[in-house]
């Protein structure tokens, strides 16, 4: 739902969202590998889900905090568990 709270301005500066979203092959391989985390991974929200791949991405340059944070996503969705600052107070539900 559009809750009306963003300016015609803010919305100049949006990302498009609806543009195509491409995921690193590792990430995508390290989710082929563990059927369970891939499973529960593709249930959460579609924004949630690009957020935690996004700030796994753009550090492709660091090995470590990329495998970092991908070991803590995957280890994180196979639990069923969100983490991060995901509280949007039920806005989200219906996007």
């Amino acid at each position: 739902p559009i809750l009306g709270l963003m300016t015609d301005s803010g919305r100049e500066v949006c990302p498009d969202f609806s543009a195509e979203f491409v995921v690193d092959s590792d990430i995508v391989a390290a989710f082929e590998s563990n059927p369970v985390a891939r499973a529960i991974f593709s249930t959460f929200h579609p924004l949630y889900r690009r957020v935690r791949i996004d700030t796994i991405q753009r550090n492709k340059a660091n090995q470590e905090i990329f495998y970092s944070r991908l070991e803590k996503l995957i280890d994180a969705s196979e639990r069923g568990e969100m983490f991060g600052d995901w509280n949007d107070n039920g806005r989200l539900l219906d996007y």
